[in-house]
């Protein structure tokens, strides 16, 4: 694009001072002169119009170009941060059952290891408890 805006305004340029240097070495009279210089200033008035108009619409549709390209490109984002999303969503769940497993087998170890002390120092009692009715 700079590339091109650049051969433009060269050309422009270069359409000026042509024009002005046939201008000064032409064998006109001043009146014919200054009506060709008016002529070229209003020719180089109308191609600079006329380039700027150009350069406006390629502007403007490398503008549109980009607005797509970036609008696909935020979909194709959003598409695999849902997708990675989705993706921690089930491994939280499968870390969160695993957790709630372990949990539980801890409370029934937990329970069944209090029942088994209950029991240990029930029948440790037991004896030391019974009424002394053999004694006497």
């Amino acid at each position: 694009m700079a590339d091109t805006r650049d051969f433009l305004i060269g050309v422009l340029v270069g359409s000026a001072l042509g024009a002005a240097g046939a201008l000064l070495y032409a064998p006109q009279s001043g009146e014919d002169t200054r009506r060709l210089i008016k002529d070229k200033t209003e020719e180089t008035k109308q191609r600079t119009v006329e380039a700027a108009a150009q350069t406006k619409t390629r502007v403007s549709d490398a503008l549109s170009q980009a607005q797509a390209k970036a609008g696909e490109v935020s979909s194709q984002v959003t598409h695999r941060v849902q997708g990675s999303l989705e993706q921690g969503k089930q491994l939280l769940e499968g870390q969160k059952s695993a957790v709630t497993s372990a949990v539980e087998a801890a409370k029934q170890a937990y329970t069944e290891k209090q029942a088994a002390l209950k029991a240990d120092v029930a029948a440790d009692l037991s004896p030391a408890l019974a009424p002394a009715s053999s004694e006497g």
